[in-house]
């Protein structure tokens, strides 16, 4: 799948979905952490190679009824939702985290995040 800049505007839009339903960045990677993918959160926020997660792997770790909500409000099924956030997430969490380290401060993660929409 190429990553073309027309796939940022979903990107934006599905980090901002996420971040509203599970309480920004820490919320997030916590529920991921609970349901079964603390070794790839770990790899994604450390300062290593970031390990891969499959679309099965979101849709079980973050669950259905959310992620029919963030869907829907996206004009996307939850196959399509669970694949393109399995296919950013490492990257986006490794961006939004450059110290190795969580932060919550949910200014400075949206501003990292507003940052990444921007770049060529």
């Amino acid at each position: 799948m190429n990553k073309v800049m027309g796939d940022k505007a979903p990107m934006a839009k599905m980090a901002m979905e996420l971040f509203q339903q599970y309480g920004g960045l820490p919320g997030i990677l916590q529920t991921l952490k609970d349901g079964g993918l603390a070794e790839q959160v770990d790899s994604w926020v450390g300062t290593g190679a970031n390990l891969n997660v499959s679309a099965q792997q979101i849709g079980v770790a973050l669950g259905t009824s959310v992620l029919t909500g963030i869907a829907t409000k996206l004009d996307m099924s939850n196959e399509e939702l669970t694949a393109k956030i399995a296919e950013y997430i490492p990257d986006v969490v490794d961006q939004l985290t450059p110290n190795g380290a969580v932060e919550n401060n949910p200014a400075l993660i949206m501003s990292r995040l507003m940052g990444m929409l921007k770049q060529k």
